[in-house]
């Protein structure tokens, strides 16, 4: 998911309210609140959505998260358990899923949760009239991919099907090891039809337009309004397991701000700017929460021919101190990347690694500036060209300025290189890199799910996300047989996914920058909190406060 990063990966103010409440009440703060306390959590964007099939940010995810469940959902170690299925059968050639779900799960207004909520939710995801811009995660599903681009008019004929109310079955059109790490996703959650058709467009945005299946039922929220709470939900299945009767949600944009609220015990939660990381590393609230992000750049082939010169590419990789850029540029907000995949990810099955750190190329990825100028210059000798003149893409956020000012002043550093920067919104950034309108440009994507398909598989060369036209016949066979020949042997599939990973290093196919991770304050009495690198940023199903 590029949480509002490159497809916005991508994953709340005036909260006070409680205690206006708790001063009418008759009953004492204990038994309004129960054993533990209320919390207060601090999020850099307002709720956009609440629709399963039309959520984007990570602020959506995290809400969505909040108050439902679905099939499965991620534990306290990022594993995805069952949640509304309580067990399920693959059959040997990996197309066929039974789900048989949890009885007596009930929705927040006491309706059955049946399988037929999850055929209606899946179809209109899948249905072109919704325009989910995550319906892509159902491709390979029976007819998913046909009904999104208009070929399959009938809904029905999507691979869901309740065969009772109980039993959920899943035709694939090719296997899909990663389907059930995608199940914890808001777009698969169920949903309940009458009430979505009952409240019709307003479905999703406010929460009196919203049913819960998960722990909390969402409570204040007009569809603009900066502060959301959210409320134990007492219909869900797994109530024992949530011990926080309350949350409180405030949007806080400006990180002086929600510092300054941190330091006067207004929130338990706040991220940090690399100005507060460097005053705060010391502080016992201090954290670092990993994200399956990767920062990198994508180097246009189409528009500047060098960049088809292996040499020219390793070059540019070769000129990037990656540690300086982390460390001094980036300060608490990353690490130096080794490969395109993200860290915290996945683990390779074939020796128990974090994938990332298993597929590594020793030097492949490193700063030799000696290095970089002697294949620059055979990279131009190559390519007949004296010099080169390139203009790098950015975004236009003080952060994305000064990485682009880094980068640079880092490549100008190779005799005959000589970088212009373009700086631009969000938005027309992401447009630009799709129409394939950049020299260089600064990409980042976070991952839906922890699969290296998530990541391996934009660049192959059909990819839409492959904005930068890297085409390597090889790779291309061993991202085809990772989800061919070998889809249903998972060791074979990652050690396929790992020679990819690896040539792309050796090839330079995108010049990988940083891992993104997020520095922040957490009160140190609140316990349980789940941070997910993949998926929802924040679960806080198992979260209390003492």
């Amino acid at each position: 998911m590029k949480k509002s990063i490159g497809k916005p990966l991508a994953l709340a103010a005036g909260f006070m309210l409680a205690g206006t409440v708790l001063a009418q009440a008759t009953a004492s703060a204990d038994e309004e609140e129960g054993k533990y306390k209320p919390i207060t959590w601090a999020e850099n964007a307002p709720l956009s959505s609440m629709d399963p099939s039309k959520v984007t940010a990570a602020i959506d995810f995290d809400g969505l998260t909040a108050t439902n469940d679905g099939l499965f959902r991620a534990d306290k170690n990022n594993k995805p358990q069952p949640a509304l299925a309580e067990s399920y059968e693959v059959s040997d050639d990996g197309l066929h899923y039974t789900f048989k779900l949890r009885k007596g799960a009930e929705w927040s207004n006491g309706t059955p949760i049946t399988a037929n909520d999850f055929v209606y939710g899946w179809q209109r995801t899948n249905d072109p009239k919704t325009a989910s811009q995550y319906a892509y995660l159902f491709s390979g599903i029976k007819n998913a991919d046909a009904i999104q681009n208009g070929k399959e008019k009938d809904l029905s004929k999507l691979g869901v099907k309740a065969e009772d109310d109980h039993t959920l079955k899943v035709d694939l059109e090719k296997p899909l090891p990663q389907l059930i790490s995608m199940l914890p996703m808001a777009p698969f959650f169920p949903q309940n039809e009458a009430f979505v058709k009952e409240v019709g467009a307003k479905y999703g945005t406010q929460s009196k337009y919203i049913l819960s299946s998960g722990p909390y039922v969402q409570q204040d929220w007009n569809g603009s309004n900066d502060t959301v709470t959210y409320k134990k939900n007492e219909k869900y299945y797994d109530k024992d397991a949530v011990k926080t009767k309350k949350l409180t949600i405030k949007t806080i944009a400006d990180q002086n701000t929600g510092y300054n609220l941190y330091k006067s015990d207004t929130l338990d939660f706040t991220t940090l700017s690399p100005q507060q990381v460097t005053a705060s590393k010391n502080d016992k609230a201090f954290t670092t929460i990993p994200s399956a992000t990767a920062s990198y750049m994508q180097l246009n082939e189409k528009q500047v021919p060098e960049f088809k010169n292996t040499n020219i590419r390793r070059a540019i990789s070769y000129a990037i101190d990656r540690k300086i850029l982390a460390d001094k540029i980036l300060t608490g907000s990353a690490t130096p990347a080794t490969t395109f995949s993200a860290t915290k990810l996945v683990e390779n099955p074939n020796d128990g690694e974090d994938f990332s750190k298993s597929v590594t190329v020793d030097g492949a990825v490193t700063h030799d500036l000696d290095k970089a100028q002697e294949l620059f210059d055979k990279g131009l000798k190559e390519t007949g060209s004296k010099d080169l003149e390139i203009e790098l893409l950015a975004d236009d956020s003080d952060g994305a300025k000064r990485s682009a000012e880094f980068l640079q002043s880092q490549l100008q550093q190779i005799d005959g290189l000589k970088v212009k920067i373009k700086m631009v919104p969000f938005k027309q950034r992401i447009s630009l890199s799709a129409d394939k309108k950049f020299d260089m440009v600064i990409s980042l994507w976070g991952a839906d799910y922890a699969d290296p398909s998530t990541f391996l598989d934009l660049y192959k060369s059909d990819s839409p996300f492959n904005e930068g036209s890297w085409h390597n016949d090889e790779y291309d066979a061993l991202i085809d047989r990772a989800n061919g020949e070998h889809v249903n042997d998972p060791k074979k599939r990652f050690a396929d996914y790992k020679e990819a990973e690896q040539l792309m290093s050796k090839e330079m196919g995108v010049v990988p920058l940083y891992y993104r991770s997020q520095a922040a304050f957490v009160r140190p009495s609140v316990k349980g909190m789940v941070y997910q690198p993949a998926g929802a940023p924040y679960d806080f199903k198992w979260a209390y406060k003492e």
